[in-house]
């Protein structure tokens, strides 16, 4: 999973290369979103942008392990302190594309020779039953 900042680009002065600075602005002081966070969650967000300001696209690793080794800090502090900016929109989260939501479940059954005609027979029923119901008996093979 990857992180990327909530408006990234206010962050960068230079557009085509990763500096090793961003800018912060004093608008923080006043954002009472970003001030309503635990203490330690405002303290995470920026080692978080400086960790974004090593990506162009300000993409960069999410997972709970490499942000402790990289910050020094516990993973259950991370994972705490993270969850509230991510919860009020402040990191944006973004799952790897390469790799399941889920866990692949296959409930369909493959289709055989005995399936098709079983199918066919019970669709053919079905359409009888729709046709006896259907108040303009005009078009039947088109219905069909």
């Amino acid at each position: 999973m990857f992180l990327i900042p909530k408006n990234w680009t206010s962050f960068q002065h230079y557009k085509d290369r990763a500096p090793p600075w961003i800018k912060l602005h004093k608008g923080l002081l006043d954002d009472s979103a970003f001030q309503r966070l635990p203490v330690a969650s405002r303290a995470l967000a920026p080692m978080l942008w400086l960790l974004a300001s090593e990506e162009k696209d300000g993409a960069f690793c999410g997972d709970a392990a490499e942000l402790a080794f990289r910050l020094r800090q516990s993973e259950e502090e991370i994972t705490s302190a993270l969850k509230p900016l991510i919860d009020n929109g402040f990191f944006i989260l973004v799952r790897d594309a390469s790799k399941p939501l889920a866990d692949c479940v296959q409930l369909a059954v493959p289709e055989t020779e005995e399936s098709r005609g079983r199918d066919r027979v019970e669709t053919e029923s079905g359409f009888a039953s729709f046709w006896s119901a259907y108040p303009k008996k005009k078009a039947k093979d088109d219905a069909k």
